[in-house]
């Protein structure tokens, strides 16, 4: 089996897994959807070199920090999550050190050639994505609020790419960071067993997963119940309410109704695709009508 996912010795689906594509992917899409907030929302050109540098950094930094954390993760993941690339020892530590530094640094350096300032938020990011992994995580809802504070800026940083005003999307970063905060606390709950054999302080770790589960559903629903408020701050046409009520709503009622915590690594996943499902209504809703 294992021959047949290697070409020439390299298994090369285990280095795709270990950057977290769909995450990664994710995280650039986001910053692409700002990009494109702020120059239709202010007719500004659009300028695909920083459009695409802005977006391809965001998704290699977000590589390292994944590449990263499965690093410092390995004894955890032997338990939590035994197919992941490392602790199931497709790949080494050393070659994972190598590709973690040649994405940071490769994302830090496209951020700069976008601007001086994408270049900085991109730095603080990389050495907080580091911090996160070696010791904030391992601290009761400080490492789920760096997580979240960094999922709030993917927007911004797309904004400040294009060179527009930043003020109407960091109002939707009032709503994005406890979304976030919810979901990092959701992905405690599948990941209990190995958290709590390696002392990790967090909430289904000091309470129960149960808990936890119900802490993410208290703090996701009055969130998502608030994304019709953008339109009071910010000039949004009515297709963006289309799709919140009729996509977004949906489909988070239903995934907060059904879930269990059996089912809650699913549900995390879900989480991504529904704040990427926001990102496309804000970006619809910034259309000139």
């Amino acid at each position: 089996m294992r021959a047949a996912r290697t070409v020439a010795g390299v298994d090369y689906l285990a280095i795709l897994t270990l950057t977290h594509p769909v995450n990664s992917i994710g995280s650039a899409i986001a910053v692409f959807i700002g990009y494109l907030i702020a120059a239709w929302t202010h007719d500004l050109p659009v300028l695909y070199g920083d459009l695409f540098g802005a977006a391809l950094a965001t998704g290699l930094i977000a590589a390292g920090g994944f590449i990263v954390n499965d690093i410092i993760d390995i004894p955890i993941d032997r338990v939590n999550r035994p197919d992941r690339p490392l602790a199931a020892g497709r790949i080494t530590p050393a070659f994972a050190w190598v590709l973690y530094w040649t994405m940071t640094i490769g994302g830090m350096l496209l951020a700069l050639l976008v601007s001086p300032l994408n270049g900085l938020i991109a730095l603080a990011i990389a050495l907080l994505l580091f911090l996160y992994s070696f010791d904030l995580k391992r601290r009761l809802l400080v490492g789920h609020m760096a997580i979240a504070l960094m999922g709030a800026a993917l927007l911004p940083f797309g904004v400040l790419a294009a060179g527009g005003p930043g003020l109407p999307v960091l109002y939707s970063a009032v709503l994005v960071f406890p979304a976030f905060v919810a979901r990092e606390i959701l992905k405690t709950v599948p990941d209990y067993a190995g958290d709590r054999a390696f002392k990790i302080d967090n909430l289904a770790t000091r309470f129960s997963p149960l808990f936890a589960l119900r802490t993410t559903k208290l703090i996701l629903l009055p969130t998502i119940l608030a994304l019709p408020l953008l339109m009071l701050v910010w000039p949004l046409n009515p297709l963006y309410l289309a799709v919140i009520m009729l996509g977004v709503w949906p489909l988070m009622f239903y995934a907060l109704w059904t879930a269990t915590p059996q089912n809650a690594r699913a549900l995390a996943a879900m989480s991504k695709l529904l704040f990427l499902l926001t990102a496309v209504a804000l970006l619809i809703g910034s259309i000139p009508v």
